[in-house]
């Protein structure tokens, strides 16, 4: 956390002195040090600091209450903690001449134009989120140049910034004008609340909810409180009178940007038999992302973050987030990852992001072979990122170590490496084994964390090696589609202490992206789709709108053609109350975002029995509205009504179903959870088996899982702000985690990236027989070499051209033919033997 004190420079501090020559004002960063000085005999802050880490009390599995000891999801850190404590101790301290006086309240105003002929207008700088820019289009609008010179000479005038002592209640002053909601941000300048809607003065051109002249109205009525979805705001305004002229802001442009993007995204996933009888050839109509994307807004985003005073001071416009966040479709993903990098880990990171920037930029210019260039780098340079260094032990408490240091360190800013206890590997390459074994240890079985069953097809291989060595098949949790949470009885103990282990987990991942590392945890796409904060728009079923209330597409005026009584009648049979309930229900962060279609990836056989259920529910709906039929008929027909199951028609009381639900593997520790209360004792009959259901659905999606997922929230939140990830698709959240899980390389990318030396040229034979076996993996070997290369078994996004430092190869000296290979990590530097022959090698 960033830490600002005034230091007094004069003995007299018990009396009041002006601001500008008594006090300076000192910034100091947690986790930055003095940038390295170069010059002989200067002394240079050593970059690496030991941190000690508490060991974990006992070994083993534990119980749910000694799991709470170690790691309480609902306790605050222990930084937290003491920064309470200091506060506390700042408010209630006595003595302090600084706190016994009252302090001057600073003011500032804008003056200009200073041209002969026009008076000057004063401007006060109470808003926030203004630019100077935006204060002097202010100020040239309320001076009484013609129209055509406001803003034709705006940049030849000299504008003033005056500073004076605020008057007490003065609407000037700095501490009272122009107050906002922020949340809390660990460095600097709180990030501004995300709301589009956000108070903004009204009246101004300049404001983005400034209207465009000449342009109807699709936002309903003046005194509307807010935005109302497209069908409603173009049903209203042909209600207004005639003498109220209406403008369309730039929110009801975004908006309706956002639910055409929307639209085209549901068109670009596989589509229904349904979507294919409302528009024939639907996949023509898909819309490639670029058109969505705007240039001229990536370019003034990305003008923005190169500002260094504006990036490290936090003081982006408020349009930056906003936009980021809301409408991200209107950049592409490369420049919402620079927006990501440069603000959401605080000053300290973003002061280091300029300048490895500048660094990224030199190695991309400088020619292979030569070495970097380090002069007049120290003129550049603010500081560095400090690192503190664990010592942790390998084996088979590994896991409970790793919550030991997420513990430990998850409120700090500073970079995480791990070293081995009696292990001499330090630095970078260490620190990935250490991720990457964590990784591994998550998605063991045992955990419980995960949905699996204990029959599980048959593989191809019958041991797994994530990094741990052999592990039988049921050891590791492997699903093609990917890892779930697995739902769980809210009140159990085996549910809190899975939560203990979502906390970590949520730590665990945000210290990935804040350190910039790769993992290798195959999440599946709807826990990514929890993280992205993505409520997709499922084929007419509600969902919530992006700005506005929740709305469902039946209701968008932009489907309004396209939608039926026929097609509502055909909707998919798993849409129902539930995703109604979940989408309008306003409560936990993960509400309303997966829906029953989740359902199918997250658990395929309990989506494919309730589908046959839906089925019979269906059958009885179109029973009981056929009106040529008497209601004895209707009755009869119902009670013979059976389900249509893969090995034939069965009766539903045959199945012996309650209303509870019964996991998939014994590892939960639990035989069942009652979805209604003594739902065990509730048998499942025709008449309500619609209820059970959507019950089944809830608790799989949303009630069994609650707990586990507040529980990573929490953790998550502890080093950065969930909501971050908002601006990115679950693929590109799986590749900013977990890099490119197929990596691929052309001889091009291997002869162009790759850097051979002290003994190895390009034109080497033993280089290129090198080249030549490195095309001949296949998928797992390339991650087995990577792996043991670089610490990692994935590349970052964009290949062999983003991994950095670039993979260098030298000779090995004094190596035969029976020699091995060696390698550091750190730097991705491989001393390869010069074998003769490409048998060998491989």
């Amino acid at each position: 956390m960033e830490e600002r004190t005034f230091e007094n420079r004069l003995p007299t501090a018990g009396k009041r002195k002006s601001w500008d020559d008594e006090f300076v004002l000192k910034r100091q960063f947690s986790a930055l040090i003095p940038a390295f000085d170069p010059r002989p005999g200067k002394t240079n802050v050593n970059q690496t600091s030991d941190l000690d880490i508490p060991a974990p009390p006992g070994s083993g599995r534990r119980t749910a209450d000694q799991q709470q000891q170690v790691i309480d999801p609902a306790e605050p850190s222990s930084s937290s903690g003491k920064a309470n404590v200091l506060e506390q101790e700042g408010s209630h301290g006595t003595g302090s001449p600084m706190s016994s006086l009252p302090q001057p309240t600073l003011s500032l105003v804008l003056r200009g134009p200073n041209i002969n002929g026009v008076n000057d207008v004063e401007v006060d700088l109470t808003h926030p989120d203004w630019t100077i820019f935006r204060a002097v289009q202010e100020l040239m609008l309320q001076t009484t140049m013609p129209k055509q010179d406001k803003f034709r000479k705006i940049w030849q005038p000299t504008y003033t910034i005056i500073y004076r002592e605020a008057s007490p209640g003065s609407s000037s002053s700095l501490l009272g004008g122009g107050k906002e909601d922020f949340s809390s941000g660990e460095e600097g300048r709180a990030t501004p609340i995300i709301s589009l809607y956000s108070q903004r003065s009204h009246g101004s051109t300049l404001s983005p909810s400034s209207p465009i002249p000449g342009t109807p109205s699709i936002s309903g009525g003046a005194g509307a409180a807010g935005p109302s979805s497209a069908g409603g705001a173009l049903a209203s305004s042909g209600a207004c009178g005639a003498n109220q002229q209406q403008y369309c802001s730039v929110e009801d442009v975004l908006q309706l940007l956002s639910q055409l993007n929307s639209i085209n995204q549901s068109l670009g996933s596989a589509p229904t038999n349904n979507d294919k009888n409302l528009i024939p050839d639907v996949e023509s109509h898909y819309l490639n992302p670029e058109v969505f994307m705007s240039k001229k807004i990536t370019n003034k985003l990305q003008q923005q973050i190169q500002d260094p005073l504006v990036l490290s001071s936090g003081s982006l416009p408020k349009w930056c987030e906003e936009y980021n966040q809301t409408c991200p479709f209107l950049f592409p993903f490369e420049t919402r990852q620079l927006y990501f990098s440069c603000t959401a880990f605080g000053a300290s990171r973003s002061i280091v992001w300029l300048q490895s920037q500048r660094d990224v930029s030199l190695e991309r210019q400088r020619a292979p072979g030569l070495s970097p260039r380090h002069a007049d780098q120290q003129e550049f340079r603010v500081g560095r990122l400090k690192h503190e260094r664990v010592k942790v032990p390998r084996g088979e408490h590994l896991l409970d170590w790793a919550q030991q240091v997420m513990k430990v360190h998850c409120n700090r800013k500073s970079v995480l490496e791990v070293e081995f206890v009696g292990e001499e590997g330090t630095g970078l390459g260490p620190t990935l084994e250490f991720y990457a074994l964590v990784a591994a240890e998550l998605q063991r079985s045992d955990l419980g964390m995960w949905l699996c069953d204990d029959e599980e097809p048959k593989l191809i291989e019958d041991e797994i090696d994530l990094g741990e060595g052999s592990k039988p098949v049921g050891y590791y949790v492997r699903r093609s589609t990917g890892l779930f949470p697995a739902p769980l009885p809210q009140d159990s103990a085996i549910c809190e202490y899975v939560a203990g282990y979502f906390w970590f987990l949520g730590v665990f991942l945000a210290k990935v992206l804040q350190d910039n590392r790769l993992v290798d945890l195959p999440l599946s796409n709807s826990f990514l789709q929890l993280l992205s904060h993505s409520r997709s728009i499922a084929r007419g079923s509600p969902t919530h709108s992006l700005f506005g209330k929740p709305s469902g597409l039946s209701d968008d005026i932009m489907l309004s053609s396209l939608m039926s009584e026929e097609s509502d009648r055909d909707r998919d049979l798993l849409v129902d109350s539930y995703q109604s309930k979940m989408a309008t229900s306003e409560g936990a962060w993960y509400d309303g975002i997966l829906t029953q279609e989740n359902l199918q990836e997250i658990d395929p056989i309990r989506y494919q029995f309730l589908r046959e259920l839906q089925e019979l529910v269906q059958q009885k709906q179109n029973i009981e509205q056929n009106d040529t039929l008497c209601s004895e008929e209707k009755l009869q027909q119902i009670g013979e009504l059976k389900l249509n199951t893969k090995t034939g028609c069965v009766a539903l009381e045959d199945l012996a179903l309650t209303f509870s639900y019964l996991p998939s593997s014994k590892h939960y520790g639990y035989a069942s959870a009652d979805l209604i209360p003594n739902g065990a004792n509730i048998d499942v009959t025709i008449n309500n088996v619609e209820e059970y259901c959507n019950l089944t659905i809830a608790f799989c999606l949303q009630e069994g899982i609650a707990k586990q997922l507040a529980a990573f929230h929490r953790g998550f939140c502890e080093v950065f702000a969930l909501t971050k990830l908002a601006a990115f698709t679950p693929d590109e959240i799986r590749k900013m985690l977990c890099g490119e899980q197929n990596p691929e390389w052309t001889r091009e990318d291997i002869m162009t990236y790759t850097e051979p030396k002290l003994g190895y040229t390009k034109e080497s034979p033993g280089f290129l027989r090198f080249v030549n076996v490195l095309m001949g993996m296949n998928g797992s070997e390339r991650k087995a070499f990577l792996q043991f290369t670089t610490g990692c078994s994935s590349l970052p996004p964009g290949g062999l051209a983003n991994l950095h430092p670039r993979l260098t190869v030298v000779r090995k000296v004094d190596a035969g033919e029976g020699s091995y290979p060696s390698v550091n990590t750190c730097v991705h530097y491989l001393k390869l033997p010069d074998y003769p022959n490409e048998h060998i090698l491989r």
